[in-house]
């Protein structure tokens, strides 16, 4: 062999050295890309539940299982008393309730003959008084006022027997009291409100001329408005939501926070142009000392808001069952859902049913502690095999549960408290319709003016609806 030159032992020694290094690289590569291959699976999983979920909220969803249900088997309705013929009709009016009285005499039959057994049968019409239809009616009472003025010839100053300051023609008590109901308990715009006042009272109202109303009857009812916040921070337990309230000057931002108290029908609310731990806070006072029923929004946990935290289980619920029902589940992950959802349903189930059963601070104790001991146990469960992964919502849940601990978890079984925080959402209800209606507020004076009167004629609305007006005019 010429000197120098390498025997084929040691070329192919070489070579097989050569791919060897080769091969290692080939296999960190593989490893490399397998890992962003399963990281990009994930997150195609993610957003596919994600796009259903939006899917859900532009185009509807099926009717789920109601709050509650243990996986498929729904726990039974309670079944409600048959209904009497009664039901079915309207209620007789009082006796004082009646405005006129018709008689309605019969003396013969069609036929000519004679009638005996007369008997007299009781028959009510309601109905309302319409401008066009009602002979007589008046939509609008106008009343002149002839004002007298002088100048006192000792002190020179002027003095009038009426108030003289303002324009010509204003607007009474009664429509303004009006208009209020119908911008804040009836949701309606100003457009709404405007053409309803124009076509049972003539009366002709341009926007500012609400906006006026609103500010006025705001700045009057002030005082009865603070003490509403201040009786119902004093309750026990309050439910505490928020909703966006754009606010067209502050380029669409703004929200309006609800309180609301937990053993009555008094909701306040309050408009801020964020939702921050600020206006949190605002909205509980720095004395608040009861228990806060919430959902699990960062501002609501915050350690420097007072008083302790119910998280509301309603909102845990609806996010593992909005999961087992989402329909881009992928179907390795689906049964390992299904049946973590089947004993969440449970835990939430015996919840309710131990709220149902008569008050025992010790019997509740020991519940609290068995439903943390279950709940614990259910975080700590992974999917059953190493190649089903968990939805990343799953995940998101079990560290939520986690991170509530017992306290804010089951403070409502020793407490004695609602588990779920559905006073506060149906409170906002009728502000998200108006909000459809009306798309928010002009200003913050706006906003601040709407959450007064709201606040006030909702709750009185609520306590007193048969002298609504008048216990409004007393205000």
């Amino acid at each position: 062999m010429p000197k120098g030159q390498l025997s084929v032992e040691q070329r192919l020694r070489q070579v097989n050295s050569r791919l060897k290094t080769t091969n290692a690289k080939l296999r960190v590569r593989v490893a490399e890309l397998e890992a962003v291959v399963a990281d990009q699976q994930a997150q195609i999983d993610t957003f596919k539940i994600q796009i259903a979920e939006l899917q859900t909220m532009v185009f509807g969803k099926r009717r789920q299982p109601p709050t509650g249900a243990s996986g498929g088997n729904i726990a039974p309705p309670t079944p409600k008393p048959p209904r009497t013929r009664d039901s079915y009709r309207r209620p007789s009016p009082p006796a004082s309730a009646v405005t006129a009285t018709e008689q309605c005499p019969v003396a013969v039959c069609a036929c000519g003959g004679a009638l005996t057994d007369i008997t007299v049968h009781d028959r009510f019409v309601e109905d309302i008084p319409l401008p066009d239809l009602t002979p007589g009616y008046q939509p609008k009472i106008v009343t002149k006022y002839v004002v007298q003025r002088g100048v006192c010839d000792r002190c020179g100053k002027p003095t009038s027997g009426r108030q003289l300051g303002g324009a010509t023609v204003s607007l009474g008590p009664n429509l303004r009291l009006l208009v209020t109901h119908l911008v804040s308990v009836a949701g309606m715009s100003y457009d709404q409100v405007s053409g309803l006042c124009a076509t049972l009272y003539g009366a002709r109202l341009s926007d500012g001329e609400i906006a006026g109303i609103l500010h006025t009857q705001h700045q009057n009812w002030l005082p009865a408005y603070e003490q509403l916040m201040t009786e119902i921070r004093a309750s026990r337990v309050n439910h505490a939501d928020e909703t966006p309230w754009p606010i067209q000057s502050e380029e669409g931002r703004g929200y309006t926070w609800g309180l609301s108290d937990a053993y009555s029908p008094r909701v306040g609310f309050v408009c801020a142009i964020s939702r921050g731990a600020v206006h949190a806070r605002k909205l509980f006072g720095p004395d608040y000392a009861g228990v806060r029923i919430s959902d699990d929004y960062a501002p609501y946990r915050a350690e420097t808001l007072p008083g302790s935290q119910q998280l509301c289980w309603a909102h845990l619920y609806r996010c593992i069952r909005d999961l087992r029902y989402n329909t881009n589940l992928p179907d390795d992950q689906l049964p390992y859902v299904e049946s973590w959802y089947a004993v969440f349903a449970a835990i939430y189930q015996d919840l309710r049913m131990y709220l149902a059963e008569p008050y025992d601070k010790v019997v509740r104790e020991t519940q609290a502690e068995e439903l943390w001991q279950r709940v614990q146990e259910l975080a700590a469960t992974g999917p059953p095999g190493r190649s089903t992964g968990e939805p990343k919502k799953l995940a998101q849940l079990k560290a939520q549960l986690l991170r509530a601990g017992r306290d804010r978890l089951f403070i409502c079984l020793p407490e004695d408290t609602p588990c779920d925080n559905n006073r506060a959402e149906r409170d906002l209800r009728q502000l998200v319709l108006k909000r459809k209606r009306s798309f928010g507020s002009k200003t913050p004076r706006g906003a601040g003016a709407l959450a007064t009167v709201l606040s006030i004629c909702t709750t009185t609305w609520r306590m007193n609806q048969a002298n609504y007006f008048q216990t409004l005019s007393r205000l």
